[in-house]
Formats: structure tokens, sequence, C-alpha cells
């Protein structure tokens, strides 16, 4: 399987992983997590950048910046998450994470 549809699979797996992440089923979890062991078994990092500080110079991101945002500023809200191919000790971006930045809490 190419490397573009383990994209879009992660994507998937992560925005299913957000919508569900209020309700609590252990059972649905374990199925994200099955997901989760798959992608990574085929070399796909999948990083959710939320909370993290935010700078300018970061290659990984696709930002919007909230119109009120001063000072210190982090990823409040995670549209698509960052992914790497992993392979033989070597990652390469595969997507960059689409992202909402804002105020530091």
């Amino acid at each position: 399987m190419s490397q573009n549809l383990w994209a879009r699979m992660a994507t998937l797996v992560f925005e299913l992983e957000k919508k569900l992440a209020a309700a609590e089923s252990p059972g649905i979890k374990r199925h994200l997590d099955r997901m989760k062991s798959v992608l990574d078994e085929a070399g796909i990092l999948m990083l959710n950048p939320l909370g993290e500080p935010y700078q300018e110079t970061r290659t990984d991101l696709e930002a919007s910046i909230l119109p009120d945002a001063r000072g210190s500023l982090a990823v409040v809200d995670v549209i698509k998450p960052v992914l790497y191919a992993q392979e033989e000790g070597k990652r390469t971006l595969l997507q960059r994470g689409v992202v909402i930045v804002g105020s530091k809490a």
C-alpha cells in the first residue's frame, strides 16, 4: 500500500479518535488502538501537537493563528496530525499538521 494511502488512513483514525474522545467506550478505544498499531507496523508515526508551544519556524505545521493571540503561542486545536514515514531509522514527513494556534493558557 502506498504511503499516501497510509497517510489518509492515519488522518481518518486521528479524526475518529478526536470525535470519540468525549465518549467513554472501551470497545471503541480498543479498536482505535488496534488501528494505530497497524499504522505503526506500516511505519507510520502519527503525532498530535495539541498543547505544544508554537514558533513560526516549525516546518511540520500549517497554522492558522487566532486574531486575539498574544505573547507565548501554543497549538490549541489540531485539524490534521503530523505524519511521518519511518524506515530504517529515518523519518520522512508525509503530512504537515494543520493546527489552530492561540495564546498559551
